[in-house]
């Protein structure tokens, strides 16, 4: 098991940090990027101005802390995917559908990816690494079949941010994403009948932690690192 490491402790830092950022959710889902100042955050948060700059310079530097909370919230949910070393289909179809299904199982987080101007770089920069590493290890084992993992990785994690947007727009029904992970298996080099039983077995979703997200409500022995 890993363990959440809150950037600022679980201490009154830790709670001021988490105050801000949920003052920035708060205005990114109601006025969206670029339409709020320091001071609009400092006074939702409840906090004096000045005290912003004790957690960071600016508020991109701010969204940038909560594009690696977001990344990390949505990553927490993996703990509960099969081991990619024993079964990398599985461990590639279960991160597939989970993120996919984030925007059908949980609308806010998809209003704070897809409508707040919120950058998704981290979150893209993260899940590319993390498919990575899992397709790395399929093509080890002569499961996926591709001469470049990373390019495959990057091709992937296209395709889920795509979709999920497609999803939180409703231009694609909740019904597609066992077909979506299935596409991204045979994009892969699996045959077509294998990828299809693979995306279509019975898995635990966990529901993603309600908005606004704090960094102290991920501190648990079952987490993540960052």
């Amino acid at each position: 098991m890993m363990t959440i490491l809150p950037p600022a402790g679980t201490g009154k830092r830790g709670r001021t940090l988490d105050a801000l950022l949920a003052a920035l959710q708060s205005l990114l889902l109601e006025r969206g990027a670029g339409a709020f100042s320091i001071s609009d955050v400092s006074g939702r948060a409840g906090v004096a101005q000045g005290t912003f700059y004790n957690y960071a310079s600016s508020i991109d530097e701010l969204v940038e802390e909560l594009a690696a909370l977001l990344s990390a919230s949505i990553a927490f949910l993996g703990r509960l995917a099969p081991s990619s070393e024993i079964d990398p289909v599985a461990a590639f179809a279960f991160k597939t559908r989970r993120t996919l299904g984030i925007s059908v199982r949980a609308p806010d987080y998809g209003r704070l990816l897809f409508d707040s101007g919120l950058p998704v770089d981290r979150l893209l920069a993260d899940l590319r690494r993390d498919l990575e590493a899992d397709i790395r290890i399929g093509a080890a084992s002569g499961v996926f079949k591709t001469a470049n993992p990373a390019l495959s990785a990057s091709m992937v994690a296209g395709c889920i941010l795509g979709a999920g947007l497609d999803l939180h727009r409703g231009n694609l029904p909740k019904s597609v994403i066992e077909a979506a992970a299935a596409e991204m298996l045979v994009m892969l080099g699996l045959q077509r009948a294998a990828a299809q039983q693979a995306s279509a077995i019975r898995i635990r979703f966990e529901t993603p932690a309600p908005l606004p997200l704090q960094w102290l409500a991920l501190v648990s022995d079952k987490g993540t690192s960052r």
